[in-house]
């Protein structure tokens, strides 16, 4: 169950048993409309990205980058 849940509607989807890789491509498939949703001066930077500790990997889902903010906004679909 989830504790917070959101409603991914806008990539129609089947509500039952989504799975992480469904939901990631979902949102691939509609990048330009959920760009335009977070708002101006966001890009598109990576998926899946590898982000290394001294003992761990870890893999980032989605990274975008605001150009007016200079920062990034990672998305991580927890499963």
């Amino acid at each position: 169950m989830l504790r917070d849940p959101y409603v991914f509607d806008f990539l129609n989807l089947p509500n039952q048993h989504l799975l992480e890789s469904d939901l990631e491509q979902g949102v691939l498939d509609n990048l330009q409309s959920f760009l335009l949703e977070l708002g101006k001066g966001f890009a598109f930077v990576a998926r899946q990205q590898r982000i290394r500790t001294e003992d761990q990997d870890f893999y980032i889902d989605l990274v975008f980058y605001n150009f007016k903010l200079k920062c990034f906004l990672l998305i991580d679909c927890l499963t």
